[in-house]
């Protein structure tokens, strides 16, 4: 059923006037990957250093002030970064539905943003009494490295994507 559906919305998107425009256009696909690879660069970084600073490393600065710091750029270069694969859907919609690696990576930032999501509504509750000089407690220490972890399948699964069995195989041309 889950195939079926993903091969509904790859045939959907393809049928789309937008799709046309954009995948007859020789700069489309490397603009779009540019921005992309921009944006979730910048997010990932953010990410790590956020990750690392409540992994205990860096006691000296603020864990608070960190993640102020930098959750603004990280949400900001996140958003992008979904207009940017979204935008990918349009310019190859016959590649990323179906590509078991892509559906991978979707996997894992659901995963990753849940992940932040308790971390940030549960396990930052007593920030102020760890803030700095003391090591965070195991459990936002284990987040964290979570955290780092799924980022990192995320992007790896990003580059993975072009080297998976089925990319460039599943061109309307091809018999889609």
């Amino acid at each position: 059923m889950f195939d079926q559906f993903m091969r509904f919305l790859s045939q959907s998107l393809a049928d789309n006037p937008l799709t046309n425009l954009l995948s007859l256009s020789y700069y489309s696909f490397p603009v779009v990957e540019v921005i992309h690879v921009l944006t979730y660069g910048t997010f990932f970084g953010g990410m790590m250093m956020l990750d690392f600073r409540l992994l205990g490393i860096g006691r000296f600065i603020s864990s608070q002030q960190t993640m102020r710091y930098i959750l603004h750029i990280a949400w900001f270069a996140f958003a992008l970064a979904v207009f940017s694969g979204i935008v990918f859907f349009f310019v190859t919609p016959w590649e990323y539905p179906v590509n078991r690696v892509f559906q991978l990576k979707m996997l894992l930032i659901v995963l990753a943003g849940l992940n932040a999501l308790g971390m940030h509504k549960f396990l930052l509750s007593d920030i102020d009494q760890w803030d700095m000089k003391v090591l965070p407690p195991l459990k936002v220490r284990v987040s964290a490295f979570v955290s780092l972890c799924l980022w990192m399948g995320v992007v790896a699964c990003g580059r993975l994507i072009a080297y998976s069995s089925s990319y460039g195989m599943n061109h309307p041309a091809m018999g889609f």
